[in-house]
């Protein structure tokens, strides 16, 4: 037997398929600029970034096609809110009956279970902002931990149900706000 094995470019067809962003500003930027203002970026290193995101958008259509066919949940259009456009994973019913819609969030991640997903500043104020813009205060965040607790586990699926009230959202998308605010002057005095 011959073998021969090499790394190589993974091909990326999702994003080449993928819903052609509205032209302007996204809310992940405004979220990056954020957090590196901040010093929140992560220091993690992965080899390819394109290929994770690539892995989370493969788990965000699977994972949109099984919500779409179990609970009703819809894919949005590409919403834009103060010039910031955003796109909401799903919205759909909420599975408690408490409030009439939700925001459905899926990310695929390598972070362990071991942090729940209100320690994660970017799935916050992502799905805060989501929120605000869709008239919800309830998102739906359905998480795969691809290496689980990371102490054997395997793969583990978590759905966590979060309820904000309207001052959180109001206060997170003011930051929002005000940050691209910044962004902008920097740009105009960059530019």
């Amino acid at each position: 037997m011959q073998i021969t094995t090499e790394d190589v470019q993974f091909p990326q067809p999702l994003f080449e398929e993928a819903e052609p962003r509205a032209p302007g500003l996204h809310l992940g930027q405004v979220i990056e600029s954020l957090m590196a203002a901040n010093g929140l970026k992560p220091t993690g290193k992965f080899n390819d970034i394109q290929l994770a995101a690539e892995i989370g958008l493969l788990w965000e259509r699977v994972l949109g096609k099984v919500m779409a066919n179990k609970y009703v949940i819809m894919h949005p259009p590409q919403m834009q809110l103060n010039g910031i456009w955003m796109s909401p994973d799903g919205v759909g019913p909420d599975p408690e009956g408490e409030v009439p819609l939700v925001v459905e969030e899926y990310k695929a991640t390598w972070q362990s279970t071991r942090r729940c997903p209100s320690e994660n500043f970017r799935y916050m104020t992502q799905v805060k902002s989501y929120c605000w813009a869709v008239g919800t205060t309830v998102a739906m965040m359905r998480i795969f931990h691809l290496m689980g607790n990371y102490k054997g586990s395997g793969p583990m699926y978590r759905v966590s149900r979060i309820k904000f009230s309207e001052q959180e959202l109001k206060d997170n998308w003011q930051m929002i706000v005000k940050h691209r605010q910044k962004m902008d002057k920097s740009e105009t005095n960059n530019g």
